[in-house]
């Protein structure tokens, strides 16, 4: 529908009176734009052992049989460069420039009478089922289809391996039989589009172009607005085995991906040296893994140039979504670069003009500091309070397995960011424990869990009903002995620590750090980490950042804690600033997200008594006009709510409580040793926040630039003792977690 829509735009736009519709069918196609292949050299790829990894409607024992048999073949084989040479002997270059000089003829037909369009359809109609491009097609789908046909007992004859394949690309062998015939019917219903057949007069160049740098061709330039899809959302909705050959096909892609960072790589992929693309993305492209895999590679590994890059900007239609405009060249950019409409000297994959030294390592120091909560996978675990309440006034032994369910909501909005909620917790305890033990509990979550575990895709989900789907024991025996452990909000508007108690099921929208000591709540809760986590994670929306452990603490480089007096020093300041902020937010009635829009809020001021007569004859506009939004919302919290502290005292305790973030910030920076950056601590605005909310206080644009930076290449350099111990080699790695693993399960 899509392209006859666009057909009808274009003879619209475009028709010449008196003249017939132009034939349009070989420029506008519809397929897959990032399931298949680009160029023809990656026919001699064969098949890889990627396509044989597991997947959940696969049988183990099969599986395991072809990849065994897929992976000895591919040792066998020969050389790329040889079977590139091989290839054109048995003619698949030829047939390329053969399809491109049919489709090159075909474009040269005239097309000025009906007649003579007709007669141009007739012949697209002839050459799209030539020989050579039919064959060309098949081997393109037999090497995609693989990744998508379930290695099961059906499918156990249909599957083709490296060396088959080898012998349909050298012609050793017919292509035809049911193997083949499958890989079509997957190729039709999945319309993989390899574009060096769809379009093989753009990659396939003159004779003339060869010598000019064209190499494999391509288009001049790309202009597009792909679909965005968070990459959590991609198994779900296009399913695991699309999942598995976009990673695999765009590698390297570690950790959450969005959908459009494939877009990206491929657009990359189709534009000649020297070509342009230019993309609508969602704001997450310069962010996490969605950076990783798309704009870091593209940047630094095959050398294209960002020229041009809005961040951040409010989708102009009806949806509520930050976009981010950015435009690439193929090559080395000689010319000027465009940051948010503003010249600068360049644009890095964090789509920022400072300079880039490359991407943070994830360290070996950091492992298993930091852990997601539990991800339950049913809301029939969650118990009503007075359905608590008649379970253990019926059994007191029930309150074993009843625990405060903490959530990421609780910890922003909860004045004493305690749980509302409880849930039933079997850890991973035998099913027949649980019935015999705790059968109250045991039938709440047959009737209203186990239903819905029955339709899930995943196995140990659907086996395993009464437990939580990931229960995270790694996280439950690390902070077995501790009696609080620091916390924050996986989403949130603030990067705020904040301890709480252990004896609690964290919900998976909270981040558990195991330390019990303020030490580590100092460097966390500092505006040197904070920068650090919104700089290396992604955003949900545009002011919301979505705090990745694995991206910002695992790789954040802690200054060097040998000393006990610096130790000693960050425990008497983080216990002060967490306990100051504790009894602030009590007296205030205010949980922390509200507690830190007054933190920020530049215009807040004590009221004078000039004020106080003033404002009951102020209309709400004319009041917010004067003071600020915060500050009417301050004033009519606390005029409204019983037993809290006065408006005056509220902005005061908020003065000290900033006085005492400034003094942690620069307690920090000087356990690392640089005094020499003046933090300038004021109300700024942070450039990667949204237009309309993005002042804060914090310290000032060049010293987190500078701060950025030397965290940066201090994480390079503990990387690279860290490698030089050999702490990252596979095996030791492996080893020594299993060890700590092993002994966390003891304490357990």
């Amino acid at each position: 529908l899509a392209v006859e829509l666009c057909k009808v735009s274009l003879w619209l736009e475009a028709h010449n009176p008196g003249e017939p519709l132009t034939f349009l069918d070989h420029h506008i196609k519809c397929g897959d734009a990032i399931v298949g292949l680009a160029h023809k050299e990656e026919l001699e790829n064969g098949i890889g052992d990627e396509a044989c990894k597991r997947m959940p409607d696969d049988d183990k024992d099969i599986r395991a049989e072809l990849a065994k048999r897929n992976k000895e073949e591919r040792k066998h084989a020969e050389t790329r460069e040889v079977y590139y040479e091989h290839a054109k002997y048995t003619s698949i270059a030829k047939s390329v420039i053969h399809v491109s000089k049919l489709f090159e003829d075909f474009n040269n037909l005239p097309e000025t009478s009906v007649k003579e369009i007709e007669q141009k359809r007739s012949v697209y109609q002839q050459m799209t089922s030539e020989h050579d491009l039919w064959r060309l097609k098949n081997l393109a789908d037999i090497q995609a289809a693989q990744f998508f046909i379930p290695k099961n007992e059906a499918n156990a004859k249909k599957i083709i391996t490296d060396a088959e394949y080898r012998d349909f690309l050298g012609g050793r062998k017919p292509m035809q039989g049911p193997k083949v015939g499958k890989a079509m019917g997957v190729a039709q219903e999945k319309r993989f589009f390899h574009w060096f057949l769809e379009f093989p007069e753009v990659f396939t160049p003159s004779p003339a172009g060869e010598g000019r740098g064209e190499g494999k061709g391509g288009f001049d330039c790309i202009l597009g607005n792909p679909p965005f899809l968070g990459g959590k959302r991609i198994s779900g909705q296009l399913g695991d085995n699309l999942n598995n050959f976009i990673k695999i096909y765009y590698a390297p892609s570690v950790g959450v991906v969005d959908l459009v960072a494939y877009f990206f790589r491929r657009a990359y992929q189709l534009i000649k040296q020297g070509g342009f693309q230019a993309l609508i993305s969602t704001n997450t492209i310069a962010q996490g893994g969605t950076r990783s895999a798309s704009l870091e590679p593209i940047n630094e590994k095959f050398g294209g140039s960002i020229i041009f890059a809005i961040r951040s900007l409010k989708w102009p239609g009806l949806a509520a979504v930050e976009v981010a405009l950015v435009g690439i060249f193929k090559g080395t950019w000689a010319g000027k670069y465009y940051l948010n409409s503003k010249a600068v000297h360049r644009i890095n994959p964090y789509l920022d003009n400072m300079k880039y030294f490359g991407e943070p390592y994830r360290l070996f120091q950091n492992e298993n500091k930091s852990f997601i909560g539990s991800v339950v996978n049913g809301m029939g675990f969650i118990l009503e309070e007075n359905e608590v309440k008649r379970i253990i006034e019926n059994d007191k032994s029930y309150s074993a397995i009843i625990h405060p369910y903490l959530s990421g909501h609780d910890l922003n909005n909860s004045v004493n960011q305690q749980a509302k909620r409880k849930i039933i917790n079997f850890r991973d305890w035998e099913k027949e424990y649980c019935h015999e033990k705790y059968p109250l509990c045991f039938d709440i979550v047959k009737r209203l869990v186990k239903p819905h575990r029955d339709t899930l895709k995943r196995k140990i989900y659907r086996e395993l009903w009464w437990q939580y789907a990931e229960k995270c024991l790694n996280l439950y025996c690390a902070i077995k002995r501790s009696k609080r452990t620091l916390v924050i909000a996986r989403v949130s508007k603030y990067v705020a620590p904040v301890f709480v108690s252990t004896t609690q099921v964290f919900m998976d929208k909270v981040i558990v750090f195991p330390f019990e000591s303020a030490y580590y709540f100092t460097i966390i809760g500092s505006s040197i980490y904070e920068h650090w986590a919104w700089k290396n994670s992604s955003t949900l929306g545009s002011s919301t950042i979505n705090h990745a452990p694995s991206e910002c603490f695992q790789s954040f480089p802690f200054p060097p804690n040998d000393n006990k007096v610096i130790i000693n020093v960050f425990e008497e300041i983080g216990e002060k600033y967490h306990e100051f902020r504790r009894k602030l937010m009590l007296k205030m009635k205010l949980g922390l997200t509200k507690t830190y829009n007054q933190f920020h809020h530049p215009d807040l001021r004590e009221f004078s008594n000039d004020d106080v007569e003033t404002i009951p004859t102020l209309k709400s506009k004319e009041f917010q006009k004067q003071y600020g939004k915060e500050t009417v919302n301050l004033w009519k919290h606390l005029n409204k709510t019983e037993g809290v502290c006065a408006f005056n005292e509220a902005v005061q305790d908020i003065f000290k409580l900033r006085k005492l973030h400034k003094h942690m910030d620069e307690t920090v920076l000087k356990a690392y040793g640089w005094e020499d950056i003046d933090l300038a601590h004021d109300f700024y605005k942070v450039d990667y926040l949204p237009e309309n909310d993005r002042v804060r206080y914090t310290i000032s644009p060049d010293a987190r630039k500078e701060v950025l930076k030397r965290l940066l290449k201090l994480n390079h350099e503990i990387h690279e003792q860290e490698v030089k111990s050999g702490l990252h080699t596979k095996g030791k790695t492996k080893k020594k977690q299993e060890a700590d693993t092993t002994e966390q399960m003891k304490l357990f």
